[in-house]
């Protein structure tokens, strides 16, 4: 519990405070008064004057905020705060050309837009970093064939589990990357594969089928039964399975790879097995009962299905990632982000997928700890992940949201005048009632799957 509240408290902050920092770089930079940034909300613990801003930290570590001069026509008439903090600069004490209200629409778009922009940028270097530190995490060099999806195009015409792929079209292979690229570059064509099975070479006609502007083949690389992760307090953590473990058997069936491993253990949710593995030349034997695991389909967004689970997973080899590749790649997994998180925004619109699929801040801490479980590098990967998301809801064309404002100061830019005050407060007053409607939604939906009624998602 303490390490999904410690990691819940960390993604929600670090993204809040990126989030306000850009809004509050940037007005610096444009001439707007900055009169307070601040480290969390509620009660100022710690604060110190640095020029004309306020920088604090305050009691509740849940993100922050910045707070300008002038942020509504009404605050122009305000004097020294009452109640408030002492320290704070009244608006009626500073010049009114640096009112946040007062500066041109394209400024106010600026300032605002950074925000979400900043989240964005965020996630960029995220990964960026995680590239050139880490590596890029690849399966083992090989070019032999693990397992094959019944009534793919790699069962169809007669592929089998240990062949190995020695040229795709011709063309001679030394690892798996090689194989999709030339399967890719003849995908509408019949491309005629050179295998070795035991002893013979045989020549088998393939094709691959195009769906959803993907290639599928219906075949994985062969990945042995090598542990690389093992997730902290799960079922095989437990039982004393840690990192170089080799799984040999699972209820007296020899595990030869780690789909043997993937296949068992999914279709074993809640059912002990009796697993044996070896861990430093030590062979080791204990019952390990998988955990109920709700997850999507396979190349699905909207359909799930009930697995097994006992926090394991394959051993990978790091492949460092020089810079300049390492800043595309950084972008590329940004944008496609957005579009995966965009897609699913628009088969919730259209009904295609329900609402079990929504989740609120108690699905993200859920979320977090999870992540933090198998380790600080996959709570990083969410921490961008996360951070994309409020990027993309941040725009939404809703008050109070960014996307709201920004709204508001492209009408007041094209008709060069203000949008009616009263009408103004009803669309913001209308925009809170609907954010908190749907964060009481939300909560709900968690608080319900926290009752059991979706117990595989815990």
């Amino acid at each position: 519990m303490l390490i999904t509240i410690l990691a819940g408290v960390f993604i929600l902050s670090i993204v809040i405070v990126v989030h306000e920092f850009g809004h509050f770089i940037v007005a610096k930079k444009l001439g707007i008064f900055v009169k307070v940034f601040s480290i969390g909300f509620g009660r100022k613990l710690i604060k110190k004057r640095f020029g004309e801003t306020i920088y604090a930290i305050s009691a509740l570590p849940f993100g922050g905020y910045v707070k300008f001069a002038g942020e509504t026509e009404s605050s122009e008439v305000k004097e020294a705060p009452r109640g408030g903090d002492a320290d704070e600069i009244a608006d009626a004490d500073i010049d009114p050309h640096r009112y946040f209200i007062n500066k041109h629409p394209l400024v106010r778009s600026a300032v605002v837009f950074a925000g979400p922009f900043s989240n964005y940028v965020l996630a960029v270097l995220i990964y960026v970093a995680m590239y050139v530190g880490q590596g890029l995490r690849v399966p083992s060099q090989t070019t032999a064939i693990g397992d094959i999806d019944a009534g793919s195009p790699a069962d169809s015409v007669g592929l089998m589990t240990k062949d190995t792929i020695l040229e795709v079209g011709g063309k001679h292979v030394t690892n798996w990357d090689e194989i999709i690229d030339a399967v890719w570059e003849h995908r509408e064509d019949v491309i005629p594969l050179e295998i070795l099975r035991g002893q013979d070479t045989l020549t088998v006609d393939f094709k691959c089928r195009i769906e959803d502007n993907r290639v599928n083949i219906g075949f994985y690389p062969y990945i042995s039964s090598l542990i690389g992760q093992v997730k902290r307090d799960g079922p095989a953590y437990r039982a004393g399975m840690r990192s170089g473990a080799v799984v040999e058997a699972i209820n007296g069936a020899p595990i030869e790879s780690f789909s043997d491993i993937e296949r068992i253990v999914h279709a074993s949710p809640n059912v002990p097995l009796v697993v044996r593995w070896s861990q430093e030349g030590v062979q080791h034997e204990d019952s390990i009962t998988p955990v109920r695991k709700r997850v999507l389909k396979e190349g699905s967004k909207t359909e799930f299905k009930i697995v097994g689970q006992v926090g394991v997973g394959p051993s990978y080899r790091n492949e460092r990632v020089p810079l300049p590749r390492a800043v595309v790649m950084g972008f590329e997994s940004s944008t496609r982000m957005i579009a995966e998180i965009l897609s699913f925004l628009k088969l919730l619109v259209t009904g295609r997928t329900g609402i079990d699929a929504v989740g609120g801040p108690i699905l993200i801490t859920q979320m977090a700890g999870d992540m933090a479980r198998w380790g600080f590098n996959y709570l990083i990967y969410f921490l961008a992940f996360f951070s994309i998301n409020l990027c993309i809801f941040n725009l939404l064309p809703i008050l109070p949201f960014d996307g709201g404002h920004l709204t508001l100061f492209f009408y007041e830019g094209a008709t060069r005048r203000r949008l009616n005050r009263r009408l103004r407060d009803v669309l913001t007053q209308a925009g809170f009632v609907l954010l908190i409607a749907l964060m009481i939604f939300v909560v709900v939906i968690d608080l319900t799957r926290c009752a059991g009624s979706s117990p595989a998602l815990f």
